[in-house]
């Protein structure tokens, strides 16, 4: 009876463990910036324009369908197959680059949507 336990607990243990690897751990040190990017259709991932910071600075509701979408992993696809979508920053791989906005298309994207 005893060992039943200990071994239900030590599975338990081993599976909050492999997600929390999976989910939170980091795979690059603490780098500036805010703390999501983008990974883009193909793959690259770059910061955030602001419109896109303010939008994950807001609160919603977990049954919230116009939520955004946050990666846990690289390589996870969103429904329709497709790789992009927000991450956290530090669970982006190491060798892949995080490019930044290209400033004067931020700036064209605030005035074209009225975002001052």
């Amino acid at each position: 009876m005893g060992f039943t336990i200990a071994f239900f607990i030590l599975i338990i243990v081993i599976v909050c463990l492999w997600f929390y690897l999976m989910t939170e751990f980091p795979l690059r040190k603490k780098e500036t910036g805010f703390e999501y990017v983008y990974v883009e259709e193909d793959g690259s991932v770059r910061e955030l324009y602001r419109d896109e910071i303010e939008y994950l600075k807001e609160e919603f509701s977990p049954a919230d369908s116009g939520r955004p979408y946050i990666k846990y992993r690289y390589n996870t696809k969103t429904p329709d197959n497709k790789i992009c979508g927000f991450i956290k920053r530090r669970r982006v791989p190491k060798p892949l680059i995080i490019k930044p906005i290209n400033q004067d298309q931020a700036r064209l994207d605030e005035l074209y949507n009225g975002i001052k």
